[in-house]
């Protein structure tokens, strides 16, 4: 398999208040799924956050859900591909939204997560222009699956996570 995780690199922290982590993950067409590596402990997740998902080329031509993964353990991480994918100290939170191919090209995605959101999740593709937000159980790191139907094309993907943590 000849996908390609980048690891987290933090991007701004400290004096502004907010944390931010971005991870590059670059695909082929040798594979169906791209996930992330295990989010960083940086990350407070008892607290909001949220997510950019951008890619500069449509990452897939069948209809691509995201998934969300939560890890127990430090050495969460995910592995396989297509119908193989599974995780080491961890499990499947849910499907995040069920077609990212749907924006337009360049691919840019905003999802909230919240441990504390009072309301259902809001994940239809008319909270595009708004930005899903989606409730998750507190767990120690996340990583995040396009779940391909069908082989992925050779592009890659930015998830880029947000936080304000206070100064």
């Amino acid at each position: 398999m000849a996908l390609t995780q980048g690891a987290w690199t933090t991007q701004l922290s400290g004096d502004s208040g907010f944390y931010v982590t971005k991870c590059n993950v670059a695909f082929t067409t040798a594979e169906n799924d791209a996930y992330t590596l295990k989010t960083p402990r940086l990350l407070d997740t008892t607290k909001p956050w949220t997510m950019l998902l951008a890619s500069a080329a449509t990452p897939d031509g069948s209809a691509l859900p995201l998934d969300i993964w939560g890890g127990y353990g430090d050495s969460f991480a995910l592995a396989g591909d297509g119908s193989t994918v599974a995780a080491t100290n961890g499990v499947l939170i849910k499907q995040v939204f069920d077609d990212v191919v749907l924006a337009v090209s360049p691919l840019i995605y905003q999802f909230t997560f919240d441990p504390d959101l009072p309301v259902a999740d809001v994940v239809t593709v008319s909270a595009i222009a708004t930005g899903p937000k989606i409730r998750i159980p507190i767990m120690p790191h996340y990583a995040f699956n396009l779940d391909g139907a069908s082989t992925l094309n050779a592009t890659n993907c930015d998830f880029t996570i947000i936080q304000y943590q206070g100064k």
